[in-house]
């Protein structure tokens, strides 16, 4: 089974078998390979960002707080996709964290948003703010930006209303009963109870 060479070529038989098995490698891979076809020209198609309010744009979604503040001049640099219930907006502004913090603090208070918690660092730059209104909590984040530091990030999450369908809500019943009327029904009993007390 075993070939026995002599000389030289025992030495290089390692070199000649490595040789050959990525010369095999390489046919098998060229042969697998099939070629790409032509890439086709596409248009891009302008995306309307009212007509789907699931879709990331850069316009501030109707289902955000109405009261919600928002700091005067800041850019919306981008509107996130729904994660579960929730949304993401970050808006950029070059005034200081000070001003933006008192501004943010003030307006929540103004339009009765009920502060849970509030952190600031100022070594860092960052404040951290969660409130809620009506049950829906919402975060609001400060912190510097990663490509120009003399700009600030707003990054508002919060929890979009709870979308409800008509059809599965209750039909509201209306009677046509004019002026209080007398009870037609009492409570089965009461007259045992007025006994006893």
């Amino acid at each position: 089974m075993f070939i026995r060479l002599k000389g030289s070529r025992v030495r290089h038989l390692p070199h000649y078998l490595l040789s050959a098995c990525a010369l095999a490698f390489l046919l098998v891979s060229l042969a697998s390979c099939k070629s790409a076809p032509p890439p086709q020209q596409t248009v891009a198609v302008p995306v309307d960002a009212h007509s789907n309010p699931d879709e990331a744009s850069k316009s501030i979604p109707p289902d955000l707080f109405k009261e919600m503040p928002i700091y005067p001049g800041a850019t919306v640099e981008h509107v996130h996709k729904p994660k579960g219930a929730m949304r993401e907006i970050a808006f950029s502004t070059s005034a200081p964290l000070n001003e933006v913090v008192d501004f943010f603090k003030e307006g929540l208070k103004k339009n009765e948003f009920h502060v849970t918690s509030s952190l600031i660092m100022p070594a860092r730059k960052t404040w951290s703010c969660d409130f809620h209104k009506n049950g829906r909590p919402a975060t609001i984040l400060l912190y510097p930006d990663d490509h120009d530091k003399s700009k600030m990030v707003i990054d508002l999450i919060y929890e979009m209303p709870p979308k409800v369908d008509p059809s599965m809500e209750e039909a509201e019943e209306t009677f046509d009963v004019i002026g209080p009327g007398e009870v037609a029904q009492q409570a089965p009993n009461s007259n045992a109870n007025a006994k006893r007390n």
